[in-house]
């Protein structure tokens, strides 16, 4: 094939339309920026090698130096949180743990044990943080035999939301006992509650309340005032209580008492035997309500106890089932046993609770809670019974527990 003669050129004829001292220039930049971009690689590899040994000992010497300044940071902001509310101390202590988290591997997060006293550490915050007042008045009238308790309100209230308000009522009981040194039980002869005011760290109530007492029942009577904040979902937060035995105080006038709402205490009204049995191949577990201890103010023949069982995993209730009803009695016989669906990755963290209620023969829809007893298993602790239940597999073992309200 043949081309032209002006295309027929060797490749030495070919030269750049372009000066020496514009090559020469070119060259040199050329130079240059393969000079800065070496000199930048290298520092970027020197940081490196310097930066990693330093991260290794920072995760290695994590259990003696870091964990040790997340725990003195997280109580230092316990305490500068002091006039906060719960829900923004745990919030604060979230974000602390969460920015913990960030810095360390997952292998050397905080342990079992720092979580326990955590929880320990907002408990006693809690008992030192201020919970406001209330305002009541008790009288006895002798020619009618009454006890009259009027709850006029309550002040400085300490807030639940990021409202920076409450929904406050008041649960007033008439506890009397307790009624054997032995045993220690106290029974609960009356329950009322206040009108709910809503949005009101200072609210007034004005209710009444009253109740038939002979004047030989009064010095065994004790009356527990506990300030509640209302929730849609029953899951009330109590604020705190005021209790006033009827012996220390002059009820024969009617004087107004203004108290400091102190931490809420839970009261032994009866005594529950329980029995649990845990199957691992079928993974069901077996509670067995066998009986039920309380104490009677009054025969009457007419009441009946019921109870309700529930099974709850990391605040999620996953299966209830409840009892037939049984003639109360001072010990009440149940014999009943519920069985219970719990795969393995439940049973590493759940809740028992046996709820007892009293109910009428007579008339319907009337239920009054008689208290609660309640069997736990953490990670860190686990109750007794549970631990007794896990070492005797596909055996009943059985045991009475406390039954508080």
């Amino acid at each position: 094939m043949n081309f032209p003669a002006f295309l027929q050129l060797s490749l030495g004829d070919l030269r750049m339309p372009f000066s020496n001292e514009i090559k020469y220039t070119i060259l040199s930049l050329a130079i240059l920026l393969f000079l800065v971009a070496a000199s930048i690689l290298a520092w970027q590899i020197y940081r490196y090698c310097k930066q990693k040994p330093r991260a290794n000992r920072k995760v290695t010497g994590l259990q003696s130096t870091d964990e040790k300044s997340a725990k003195e940071s997280i109580v230092e902001n316990i305490r500068d949180g002091g006039s906060d509310t719960h829900n923004l101390k745990v919030e604060k202590l979230q974000d602390e743990i969460e920015k913990l988290s960030r810095c360390l591997s997952p292998a050397s997060s905080l342990s079992e044990q720092d979580s326990v006293d955590l929880d320990s550490m907002l408990e006693e915050e809690e008992q030192e943080s201020p919970r406001g007042k209330l305002r009541f008045s008790l009288f006895y009238d002798r020619e009618l035999s009454r006890l009259l308790v009027t709850v006029l309100g309550a002040c400085e209230l300490p807030a639940r939301d990021f409202s920076q308000s409450v929904d406050p009522f008041v649960r007033v009981r008439v506890l009397a006992g307790p009624l054997s040194e032995q045993t220690g039980l106290h029974c609960t002869l009356h329950e009322w509650e206040t009108r709910l005011v809503k949005k009101s760290r200072n609210p007034s109530f004005g209710d009444q309340f009253s109740c038939s007492l002979t004047e030989e029942e009064v010095p065994n009577i004790t009356i527990k005032l506990e300030v509640r904040d209302f929730d849609k979902y029953s899951r009330h937060a109590a604020l705190g209580e005021v209790r006033t035995s009827l012996t220390s105080s002059n009820i024969y006038y009617p004087v107004e008492t203004l108290d400091d709402l102190q931490a809420v205490k839970k009261d032994l009204v009866g005594e529950v035997l329980l029995s649990l049995k845990y199957l691992p191949t079928s993974q069901r577990i077996e509670v067995g309500l066998l009986k039920i201890r309380t104490v009677s103010w009054t025969n009457n023949q007419d009441k009946a106890l019921y109870a309700r069982t529930s099974i709850s995993c990391n605040q999620c209730r996953l299966k209830t089932q409840k009892t037939p009803q049984k003639s109360k009695q001072d010990v009440t016989v149940f014999n009943e046993i519920m069985t219970f669906s719990l795969p393995e990755p439940h049973i590493r963290e759940c809740v028992i609770a046996v709820t007892v209620f009293e109910t009428s023969t007579k008339r319907r829809k009337s239920k009054r809670l008689i208290g609660q007893a309640v069997v736990r298993k953490r990670k860190a602790s686990e109750d007794e019974h549970w631990s007794l239940m896990m070492q005797c597999l596909r055996q009943p073992i059985a045991k009475w527990h406390s039954l508080l309200i």
